[in-house]
């Protein structure tokens, strides 16, 4: 059995993201063979939020990490970095979903620190409204 593979640049890339704020967000994927995870896409920093629920699939299970900002109550500015488990229930691929749920502390351990950990089953939850409410 071969052994789980993360491609060195996701570290690197959630590095630039967090110190360098130069990137929005990091969506990763377990590889077609799924013994390694790799960047699919890395959003720009002006990036918006439906820019990134318009790149996660509707029906395929990823990691995501999403620099969330926005106002306090009292007017501050506040960034926060959410790692999701995205696995929506409507991927009829129930050995990927495994495959993806086993592997996440693995990715998670790449992308850390984070502020809080999300595990999303349905599009309709990646909801930034909702996101920023959990900080408030």
């Amino acid at each position: 059995m071969q052994a789980f593979q993360i491609s060195e640049d996701i570290a690197q890339t959630f590095s630039d993201l967090r110190m360098k704020r130069s990137h929005r967000f990091l969506i990763v994927a377990i590889s077609e063979d799924g013994h390694q995870a790799v960047i699919e896409k890395v959003g720009a920093r002006t990036a918006d939020f439906a820019e990134f629920k318009a790149a996660m699939p509707s029906n395929q299970p990823r990691y995501a990490v999403y620099d969330l900002e926005y106002k306090t109550h009292d007017g501050r500015n506040e960034s926060k970095l959410v790692f999701v488990m995205y696995s929506p229930d409507n991927c009829t691929q129930g050995q990927l979903r495994f495959i993806y749920a086993q592997n996440k502390d693995q990715v998670k351990a790449k992308v850390s620190p984070v502020h809080k950990e999300l595990q999303i089953n349905d599009p309709a939850d990646l909801n930034e409204a909702e996101w920023i409410s959990d900080f408030q």
